[in-house]
């Protein structure tokens, strides 16, 4: 290559978690949440629709965003363990990333846990566990 080949490009990188492929060919970028960034202006006022960081989490079990905003707004209003493991389980049953083996660790059970701000009491992932594993008994079998 001689020098009227190369390209000046310049990165800038603002938090996150960020890879520089040098020798990649192509690049995907996929973006998760209900609605496109807002500039700083709008944020500024309150406009700030993107995901919390802790809602976000929850992404990466959930394909579409509109049952993920469908979820949210449901764990939101959940004031006990029982009412959030029957959502739960209901993302289980509708959901091709969340099994039954994940819906019991704790990993999993931890995303709701900064998201039930009507939580009471009863908070903790033993009980939310217990919880589920109560709600996934009683669920309607489904016909084969």
């Amino acid at each position: 290559m001689n020098d009227k080949e190369h390209s000046n490009i310049t990165f800038n990188i603002y938090g996150g978690s960020n890879q520089v492929l040098p020798n990649a060919t192509t690049a995907t970028q996929n973006f998760y949440g209900s609605r496109a960034v807002q500039s700083e202006p709008d944020m500024e006022k309150g406009k700030d629709s993107l995901l919390t960081p802790e809602a976000a989490r929850l992404s990466v079990y959930i394909n579409k965003v509109e049952d993920l905003d469908m979820y949210l707004a449901q764990i939101v209003e959940c004031t006990s363990a029982a009412e959030l493991a029957k959502v739960i389980v209901n993302m289980a049953e509708r959901e091709p990333n969340i099994t039954q083996e994940v819906i019991v660790k704790e990993k999993f059970i931890s995303l709701f846990l900064p998201i039930t701000p009507k939580f009471t009491s009863g908070k903790s992932i033993d009980n939310i566990r217990a919880r589920i594993n109560d709600a996934w008994a009683k669920r309607p079998k489904r016909r084969i």
